[in-house]
């Protein structure tokens, strides 16, 4: 193999490398992004492993495209402490649109969206300009509009992580949803 053809097939790769890969589906009328560099948890959470062995964790694309136009409020609840610990499923915070109205109840409602963990460890981190500016979530919801780093207590956990590729099935089948109305 000549240079030229090694300098091209370098080229190729890199190029490659910086195509960034993720599936596009359309669920309930959206058009959803699911990179594929994470992994999902049922309940519209990725994961994405840090250079430190982290889980920094945040809300989908779907989750945040069905929190009714913009993210209004996030808060972190259960444990809002750097250092405090949370077992996989538990809820350490919740998600809220903003407010809309319901002219057939005839009242102004929301949907929140349970922010649950998707291992058990200890908090690393909490995003600061996610709880200072929650708009992030909906400009930036894979990058940053992240909204904790977890440390992993048990790697057996990471098996109830699905890949990409399973998230978009799971998305296809349009199961319950996971927001609530308050």
């Amino acid at each position: 193999m000549d240079v030229k053809e090694t300098l091209k097939k370098i080229h190729k790769i890199e190029d490659e490398a910086k195509t960034e890969k993720k599936y596009l589906v359309q669920c309930e009328g959206k058009q959803i992004c699911i990179k594929c560099d994470r992994y999902y948890t049922r309940k519209n959470i990725w994961a994405k492993e840090t250079h430190e062995g982290n889980l920094r964790v945040g809300v989908t694309d779907y989750a945040q495209k069905f929190l009714r136009e913009k993210v209004a409020l996030v808060e972190i609840f259960k444990n809002a402490i750097v250092g405090d610990e949370v077992d996989a499923g538990d809820i350490f915070g919740v998600v809220y649109g903003r407010l809309y109205p319901n002219l057939d109840l005839m009242r102004c409602e929301c949907m929140a969206f349970d922010l649950t963990s998707p291992i058990s460890g200890r908090i690393m981190k909490i995003n600061n300009a996610v709880l200072d500016n929650p708009q992030l979530i909906n400009a930036s919801p894979y990058e940053e509009g992240w909204i904790a780093e977890i440390s992993q207590t048990f790697d057996s956990e990471l098996g109830d992580l699905i890949a990409p590729a399973k998230y978009k099935k799971f998305l296809l089948k349009k199961e319950k949803t996971p927001f609530r109305i308050i």
